[in-house]
């Protein structure tokens, strides 16, 4: 079958995920099915046409981390998803990493894509060292992917002063509710969360800045609630640098 629409695509896409292939035949084939896709944008009018004129179909897009992500298939089995990023001319969009593998080709106009790699050891949750080791420029049509956690850190921008559109199949996710961004002059590994829980993050790293019986109090409560792991794991986080503090 011919992939030249999103319904097609994701019919093809699901088959080959059903066959349990490695990752390099998943790779492999899942870019040509891509590549395919996003060699023509016709079927891409019906999405901007929504995002416009249809307040249901705007208001019904997941508020997720990146504000220019477009949601655009689930499975229901939730084994992958494909979304459209819109990316802006002249807006330095961050060095991150990614709760999953992925796969992403150019559809409108040229992408750049750098990627980089951790050349620190790890230790420090809130510390990390990046390295560029690749740039490509990816015109519709051509693809690239990246791998789960600090495996998959790559940066996008557009090209030209054009805005342009890429197109994300992202897998099941293997870490959930957070991505890293990276600065690599601060060397710095900032957790970013979506927005509705973003505000309960901030407090909570808040606390553990506080000097505080009544802070640490709220931090072990909240750690020993029925909280998902990532927001636990950030309970636990300020509590060891309220615990540093006091040891300095």
């Amino acid at each position: 079958m011919t992939i030249n629409n999103l319904d097609h695509f994701c019919q093809q896409f699901k088959a080959l995920l059903e066959q349990k292939p490695d990752w390099p035949e998943l790779l492999a084939k899942g870019r040509a099915m891509l590549s395919e896709l996003v060699s023509n944008r016709d079927w891409f009018k019906d999405t901007l046409s929504r995002l416009v004129l249809d307040q249901v179909f705007l208001k019904n897009q997941w508020q997720s981390i990146d504000p220019n992500d477009i949601q655009l298939y689930f499975s229901p089995d939730k084994a992958f998803s494909v979304r459209a990023f819109i990316w802006e001319p002249g807006v330095c969009y961050p060095i991150h990493d990614h709760g999953a593998w992925g796969i992403v080709g150019a559809l409108i106009n040229q992408v750049q894509e750098r990627k980089f790699a951790r050349v620190d050891d790890m230790s420090d949750v809130n510390h990390a060292e990046v390295k560029q080791i690749a740039d490509a420029t990816l015109s519709p049509g051509e693809t690239t992917y990246v791998l789960p956690l600090h495996d998959g850190i790559h940066q996008m921008q557009a090209l030209n002063n054009q805005v342009a559109v890429s197109i994300h199949v992202y897998g099941a996710p293997v870490r959930k509710g957070f991505i890293h961004y990276y600065d690599p002059h601060l060397n710095t590994a900032i957790r970013v969360y979506r927005p509705a829980i973003n505000k309960k993050m901030l407090a909570i790293k808040t606390l553990g800045s506080i000097s505080g019986d009544w802070a640490k109090e709220v931090l072990l409560t909240a750690l020993n609630s029925a909280e998902p792991d990532y927001v636990l794991n950030e309970c636990q986080y300020s509590l060891d640098k309220m615990d540093k503090t006091v040891d300095k």
